[in-house]
């Protein structure tokens, strides 16, 4: 895989978009089962999918080795050729046991906003509240909506409800006390 020098820079987070140095791409795909694989595929939560819950999440089927032929012929085959035409270089990586993209080049909004809550979370768990602070305050900056709002599919929504609760319960209520701290009144002793 030749990889370019730049960096291809995917909004999943309030809207869905790809640019490459500024200019926007990939608007026009193939179909729509190529674009929701694509975005199966960028989720945080995930590093790589295998060919069963690919077959499932697409077509409610478990992998069988024509499900597998055909997943190949109709869906992997023009999204790789479509990748290239758009991007340059095609970052999927496909192996026996399932796929997978390559993000090295690839800057994807809900993976930096993911590892930023995780660090957050993990800079609180060792007492370090200020540093975690700053890193639920990245998070709630990076977190500019729905994790890509009308695609469907059970991989894409199933990341959308873990990334939205995970803002609720770790960034808003990580940000909700120091708000509330500055507010005349809330140090009142009861």
């Amino acid at each position: 895989m030749c990889i370019p020098d730049t960096t291809i820079k995917i909004q999943t987070l309030g809207r869905f978009s790809i640019t490459v140095d500024g200019t926007s791409v990939a608007q026009q795909w193939p179909d729509e089962t190529v674009k929701a694989l694509f975005c199966y595929l960028l989720s945080p939560l995930d590093l790589y999918f295998t060919w069963d819950r690919i077959c499932r999440s697409l077509w409610d089927i478990t992998a069988t080795p024509t499900c597998r032929r055909r997943l190949e012929e109709s869906i992997i085959r023009p999204l790789n050729s479509f990748l290239i035409k758009e991007l340059g270089f095609t970052p999927l990586v496909v192996r026996p046991e399932g796929i997978s993209i390559d993000r090295q080049g690839i800057h994807v909004d809900a993976h930096e906003f993911y590892d930023t809550v995780l660090e957050g979370l993990r800079l609180l768990s060792n007492d370090g509240n200020a540093a975690a602070h700053e890193k639920f305050s990245r998070a709630n900056t990076l977190y500019t909506g729905s994790y890509l709002p009308g695609i469907p599919g059970k991989i894409v929504v199933n990341t959308r409800n873990d990334l939205e609760s995970l803002y609720r319960t770790a960034v808003v209520d990580a940000i909700a006390p120091s708000r509330n701290s500055t507010c005349p009144g809330n140090n009142k002793r009861e």
